[in-house]
């Protein structure tokens, strides 16, 4: 039997997170999301840029390898390890913070800032993290951008499986899945099976549909610039996977 790790708040993000080696998050995909945010965007070539709950950082490195000046924030100082690590040897260096977005100071101000995958609505605590927009746009300049993605809660909940397993033999992760319908919000419990350990991660977030989504941009003082399906610039429908709305700064 493996001996389990008792994690009494298990963070997704944590040292030896799934996310470190997410199947899906391909370097061809990293392309194509930072190919499409600079089409989004009109900013001068060594315009400086804030990733929002970076991760590894695979966005943030790929900006600054196109030449930007970019700060990378996440909370997790596992990911923050991380993406130091991936970034080594890349000049310039993106600049990786562990601090929350209403945790960074105003010694930084920013052109544009994005904040992708599933950062916004995740739970800290007992409430999610949807004043980050309105931290963000107190660091942007007059007129920056900022580009957000979240899944979107119509696709999330017609195509939810409640459980699945990732993997065969003696490794695999087994995937639960809860809706809270009361406050719109997605538990996803990943138990990982190795024959040395069995570790568990926890992730909570809140989902959106468009309205909300654009609602609370208009309310922290963003203008809606476009509304997007997924990074090949389809229309957004309800049958999208994803949200991804471009905004700018009020001047």
């Amino acid at each position: 039997m493996p001996n389990k790790q008792t994690l009494d708040n298990p963070n997704f993000f944590g040292q030896g997170s799934p996310y470190l080696s997410h199947p899906l998050l391909t370097p061809q995909r990293t392309t194509r999301e930072v190919d499409f945010v600079l089409s989004c965007i009109d900013l001068p070539g060594a315009g400086r840029l804030l990733d929002v709950g970076c991760g590894p950082g695979r966005h943030s490195i790929e900006l600054a390898k196109r030449g930007y000046e970019v700060v990378g924030i996440d909370p997790s100082p596992a990911m923050i390890e991380a993406a130091q690590e991936r970034a080594l040897g890349i000049e310039p260096a993106p600049t990786f913070l562990s601090v929350r977005a209403d945790e960074l100071t105003n010694q930084f101000s920013f052109d544009a800032a994005i904040c992708l995958f599933t950062t916004l609505g995740q739970i800290e605590e007992t409430m999610d993290n949807s004043q980050l927009v309105f931290r963000v746009a107190e660091l942007l300049r007059p007129g920056g951008y900022f580009i957000v993605e979240v899944p979107q809660r119509s696709w999330v909940l017609s195509n939810l499986l409640e459980y699945e397993r990732l993997g065969t033999g003696e490794c695999y992760t087994d995937v639960t899945r809860r809706y809270d319908a009361h406050n719109f919000t997605l538990t996803e419990t990943f138990n990982m099976i190795s024959p040395h350990a069995e570790r568990v991660y926890l992730l909570r977030y809140r989902l959106y549909n468009q309205a909300e989504l654009r609602s609370l941009l208009t309310s922290a003082g963003y203008e809606i610039l476009g509304s997007y399906g997924d990074y090949d610039d389809a229309p957004l429908g309800e049958d999208s996977r994803v949200i991804i709305i471009t905004a700018q700064k009020r001047q």
